[in-house]
């Protein structure tokens, strides 16, 4: 059995500023490889599909999610088709839920992409068990993160209807995108940047307050030195009017500061307390630390270290671990700790110019399942002159372990 693994697409409703629009025409030239030389049994898409997050703090929102998704899908319209082309060849065509995507409905999908398989276990969740021996399970990984999962207890006194899931990342994307395309971005030095006020670090070792001061220092860290904006740090430009919330918000509703109550700020506030009943709700089998996870976010190991304790520490059927999400291709063996070996990968993106990993992108997963094994390849697609497919190459870097 023959899986493709693919994810981070992040296609926009808006040229402008959209992540993947350049990529677009080798996606679909690899779409049709698919069907003509590779002829998987199925191709996953490991959600962040449609990006309902990457997009200007200011940008005028649709405030029906469904049309916003429709929009998406007419403005990549030539990927959407190639999509159906490859399930009217008889593959499969399975979607998993990401971040960027998680408040797309199975009606609205299902609407854009008639036929498509579609896995989840909580609203804006999925995992996907595939293979022989049902030994894969693949998901996006934004479970794990407090800054990505979603988050159906915060700010219920902020939202008109429903209830919003839009975890504090969300704002942390909108953010980033202005920092982007006011061209803040990797501009520090710049004296009109927005300057976070100082929050004093707690003297004792109460781990409530150690985790309010840890989501402090993301919080002005994302702002001061990763996406920094000419703003006031009171201005309203975050415009928003999704997942129930309508309004407008600035940087001081999002980053915490001194309340009379602690270190919190209005939206999210005490985020930290709230964690565990998080996870409890998204079914995460093995709760994470909220301090020990703020303090590794940008570790790629981390991941790794989320496939051993989730799945290969408590399930000793799953033998490959597929996550998404870092946009860092990743492959880690365990040959040691277990009767069988064990697989993590990171499949990688697809967005034009990756940030994160620089030298990769259009990479994804392929996985041969038997009754006996499972092999995986992280492979990446190079375009020719004219951007479509001209052939496909192991992917290698740092993160790639074997």
């Amino acid at each position: 059995m023959k899986t493709i693994v693919i994810s981070d697409i992040h296609l926009g409703i808006d040229d402008r500023i959209a992540e993947n629009v350049k990529n677009r025409t080798l996606l679909i030239s690899f779409l049709e490889n698919l069907r003509k030389e590779i002829k998987p049994d199925e191709v996953v898409i490991n959600g962040d599909f449609l990006d309902q997050w990457f997009l200007l703090a200011s940008y005028e929102h649709v405030t029906d999610s469904a049309e916003f998704y429709r929009q998406v899908a007419k403005n990549n319209s030539e990927v959407i088709d190639a999509f159906k082309e490859l399930m009217s060849d008889g593959i499969k065509l399975v979607y998993v839920p990401g971040n960027h995507d998680m408040t797309l409905t199975n009606e609205v999908l299902d609407e854009i992409v008639p036929g498509i398989k579609q896995v989840r276990d909580v609203r804006g969740l999925g995992k996907y068990y595939t293979g022989e021996r049902n030994e894969v399970v693949i998901e996006h990984c934004h479970r794990y993160e407090s800054f990505c999962a979603p988050d159906m207890i915060s700010n219920k006194e902020f939202v008109k209807y429903g209830e919003p899931i839009l975890p504090c990342g969300y704002f942390y994307a909108l953010i980033g995108v202005e920092s982007i395309v006011e061209g803040s971005f990797n501009n520090v030095d710049d004296k009109n940047i927005v300057i976070v006020p100082e929050v004093p670090k707690p003297e004792d070792t109460d781990p409530d307050k150690l985790a309010a001061y840890a989501y402090y220092l993301t919080w002005k860290s994302v702002v001061e030195k990763t996406f920094p904006v000419k703003k006031q740090f009171d201005e309203k430009f975050i415009k928003v009017s999704v997942d129930g919330f309508q309004g407008e918000f600035s940087l001081s509703d999002v980053v915490p500061s001194v309340a009379e109550d602690g270190v919190s700020a209005r939206l999210y506030s005490h985020m930290q307390r709230n964690w565990d009943e998080i996870q409890k709700r998204n079914k995460v089998p093995a709760h994470i630390d909220i301090l020990e996870q703020l303090k590794r976010l940008t570790d790629q190991s981390l991941r790794a270290d989320y496939a051993k304790r989730q799945y290969f520490d408590i399930d000793e059927s799953v033998d490959v671990v597929v996550f998404g999400h870092t946009h860092v291709p990743f492959y880690r063996e365990y040959t040691e700790e277990y009767d069988r070996k064990k697989i993590y990968v990171n499949e990688g993106t697809w967005i034009d110019n990756n940030m994160d990993d620089p030298e990769n992108t259009a990479t994804f997963a392929e996985i041969e399942s038997s009754d006996e094994d499972t092999k995986v390849k992280l492979l990446k697609c190079i375009p020719d002159e004219n951007g479509k497919l001209d052939k496909i190459i192991k992917a290698s870097n740092k993160y790639i372990e074997a």
